[in-house]
Parts: C-alpha cells; structure tokens; sequence
C-alpha cells in the first residue's frame, strides 16, 4: 500500500499514522472479505485537503471533510485531511470508532468505484429518475455493508431523517401554492426533485443500517418508528424497505431500478404532483393537484 505525506504535521507523523492507517484497512478487509480495493492507487495525507483537491481537479467541497476520493492515473486516490486526522487519533475510544467507520464506508466507495457506470435508461421517465434512484442505490448498499462498523453513540440519520419528516409537508405546499399563483410548472418540478432526491436519499440511508444491522426501526427508537408510522411517507416505508431489500444484490438495471422508482412516483403524488410519461413514451408530464392538509396525506 503505497501512502504518501504532505505538509509538516502529516510529515512529523508519517510513521504513526501509517501504521494507523494499514491496520485499520487490514482489519476492515480481514472482516469483509469480498471488499476489493484494487483500484486504489495511493492515500495521500496532506495537511492542506483543500490544496491537494484542487490539484486533483476535485470541486471544493461543501463542507468540512477528512477524506475524499479521486480519479488517479487509471486509479483512485484516497485523500486525507492529516491536521483532521492526527487530532482525532489525539482524541478518545468514540473519535476513533467514529474514525473506523468513516474509513470503511470509504473502502466501499472504493469497491463501487470499480463499476463500469450503467448506460443510461431508455425511457424518459426512467431517465429523469435516474439520479434519485442512483442515490438511493449508493446510500443503501453502502451502509447496509459497513453497518458492523457503525458506532455505538451513531443516529444513523434518524435526527435528519425526522427533520424532513416534519418540514417536507409544509414546503411542498408553499411550492403548489406559488404554483397556482404563478403557473411556473418547470420551477415547481425542479424544486421538488430537489426536496424529494433529498428524502429519499435520506430513507434509504436509514435503510441500509437497518438491514445491516438486522433491526427493525422499532427496536432501534421506538419514538422515531412512531413518527413515522403517523407521517406522510408511511405509505412507502415498508415497500421501498421490501425492494432495496430485494434488490441490492441485482445487477444495475430496470429489474432493480423499476420499484424504486414507482416508490419516488407515489411520492410525488403524496405532495399532489403525479409524474408519468406521455403516451407515445417520448416525454414524461406532471399533474398539479392541490395538497391535502398534511395531517391526512398518509
């Protein structure tokens, strides 16, 4: 494993986070054993991430990280934030289980990495889709593998999760409001892609740590299971439960793909917008209906 150093405090440290570093990847590929990390050309610990992302072409992030990932040479290059990193090797037992799984969702990225990328669907529908289901995809498999990792203090997303929950309903109806009085459909549509991408996306996110850990949401917080159970997305938490379940093991394609997305139409309609394709398959159309109260659309 080739790992390079950059900057006086990754430099000073170079052998102590070394060590670190390997005996935290031989022991997460010791566990999962199908983990190939093949196309992992180097680490780079740097004390400036920013400054090595810009060398690496990678867009500036967000917000704060302490690694990402990047195309190198054929490879890929796992870079590291080394001030991030020393600080937390400084720190207690809950930075470092915090540390440990963090370094092995990004052994799966990694693997995924190696997948040749799908082409893209036929139908215009599918198309438009594509991205929400696509990140449903990368979110569930991923946690539902390093879910054995996940430390014990983890939410799992479920504080986010429960944020959207009760925030979702109340936007979406500022939206079909704006709608009916400006009739802009395009910016109604785009706009609750956003929203919708971002929930589903979150869903399945706590999916995949569910099923990784073998528990159903009730076991893990009662209160959250309840919120649920009593919110707008009850109709689909089950099913789209049931068909990442069934899927995740499907090769990319419309056999997996197809429920999904049925699961993000009925969501749409949950919010008033029905989505379909026309009927000659060459465009897809939207639908407004104006919302229920949000107490009922369950």
């Amino acid at each position: 494993m080739h790992i390079e150093f950059d900057g006086p405090t990754s430099g000073t440290h170079a052998s102590t986070l070394s060590q670190v570093i390997e005996a935290l990847l031989e022991r997460i590929q010791a566990r999962d054993t199908d983990l190939d990390l093949s196309s992992l050309s180097r680490i780079i610990v740097t004390d400036d991430l920013a400054a090595t992302e810009q060398k690496f072409g990678l867009a500036s992030a967000q917000a704060e990280h302490l690694t990402r990932i990047a195309s190198d040479e054929g490879g890929l290059a796992l870079l590291v934030d080394g001030l991030k990193l020393w600080q937390i090797l400084s720190g207690d037992g809950a930075e470092i289980a915090r540390l440990i799984h963090h370094l092995h969702k990004d052994c799966w990225r990694l693997h995924d990495a190696r997948e040749a990328i799908p082409p893209a669907p036929e139908s215009p529908l599918a198309r438009t889709l594509a991205p929400i289901v696509g990140a449903m995809w990368q979110e569930y498999r991923i946690n539902r593998r390093s879910a054995w990792s996940v430390p014990t203090d983890a939410d799992l997303l479920l504080n986010h999760l429960a944020a959207l929950l009760k925030a979702l309903p109340e936007g979406m109806q500022e939206e079909i409001t704006l709608y009916f009085a400006d009739q802009d459909l395009d910016s109604l549509f785009a706009k609750s892609m956003g929203r919708i991408a971002h929930l589903m996306q979150a869903l399945a996110h706590v999916q995949g740590y569910l099923d990784g850990l073998g528990q159903p949401l009730s076991a893990i917080s009662a209160e959250m299971h309840e919120l649920v159970s009593h919110s707008f997305i009850s109709p689909i938490w089950h099913t789209t439960a049931l068909h990442l379940a069934a899927g995740h093991t499907l090769p990319p394609g419309d056999m997996a793909d197809t429920p999904l997305r049925r699961d993000v139409q009925t969501l749409f309609s949950l919010f008033g917008l029905q989505v379909q394709e026309t009927e000659d398959g060459s465009d897809i159309w939207v639908d407004v209906a104006p919302l229920q109260k949000p107490g009922t659309v369950h």
